[in-house]
C-alpha cells in the first residue's frame, strides 16, 4: 500500500513543478483539458509520500531531495494569496485555475494541508548536508509567507477562501465537522 501510493505521487507528479495532480485518467482522456491541474492540498501528501519513499528504500535521499527541490521552487513562483495558494493550479505555470466561479484565489484548508507536508520535509531535510539545509530554508520561507491572520477577516474566525476579484463572497468559516 505504501509503495503504491509512493508510485501515485512519485509517477504521477505533474512534470513541470513536480506537484500532485488532481486526477489520473488511466485512459489518458482528459475531457475538460485538465492533465496539469495539479493541487495545493494533495501535494502537501505527496512531500509526505516522498519522504516515506526515501525512508522505505523506494527512492534515494538525493532523488527525493531532487524531486522536493524542483517543486519547492515552483511553489515559490506559484501564484499566492496573502500566502495561501490556491485549490488548483495549471502545474505549467503555476498560474490558479479556478475551483468554482467564486473560488480563483486563497484556499486557507488545501494550503494547511500543504504546509503539513512542507513542514515534514523541512524537519527531514534541516540537518542534513548544504543543498538539504538550503531546501529547509527555502520550505520556511514559503510557509512563513502564509498570512494565517489575515484570513480572519477581521473576526474571531478563519475564512476558507480568498479571492482577488470575489473577495470574500464565499465566506464559509472553518469551524464544525468539515475539512477543519
Amino acid at each position: 500500500m505504501q509503495y503504491k501510493t509512493f508510485q501515485y505521487f512519485w509517477k504521477g507528479a505533474e512534470s513541470t513543478s513536480g506537484a500532485a495532480p488532481e486526477r489520473i485518467h488511466l485512459d489518458n482522456d482528459y475531457p475538460d483539458n485538465d492533465k496539469s491541474v495539479v493541487t495545493s492540498g494533495g501535494t502537501g501528501f505527496g512531500i509526505m509520500a516522498i519522504l516515506v519513499g526515501v525512508e522505505r528504500g523506494f527512492i534515494t535521499r538525493e532523488e527525493g531531495h531532487k524531486h522536493l527541490s524542483k517543486l519547492i521552487d515552483w511553489l515559490g513562483k506559484a501564484d499566492r494569496f496573502h500566502g495561501a495558494w490556491p485549490h488548483w493550479m495549471y502545474g505549467e505555470t503555476g498560474k490558479v485555475k479556478p475551483f468554482s466561479k467564486n473560488d480563483n484565489g486563497g484556499d486557507l484548508v488545501e494550503t494547511a494541508y500543504l504546509v503539513q507536508g512542507l513542514l515534514c520535509a523541512r524537519q527531514y531535510f534541516k540537518d542534513g548536508n548544504e543543498n538539504e539545509r538550503r531546501l529547509a530554508n527555502k520550505i520556511d520561507s514559503l510557509w512563513k509567507g502564509v498570512e494565517w491572520d489575515w484570513y480572519q477577516n477581521k473576526k474571531n474566525v478563519l475564512y476558507w477562501h480568498w479571492s482577488p476579484d470575489k473577495q470574500w463572497i464565499m465566506n464559509f468559516p472553518l469551524e464544525g465537522y468539515n475539512e477543519s
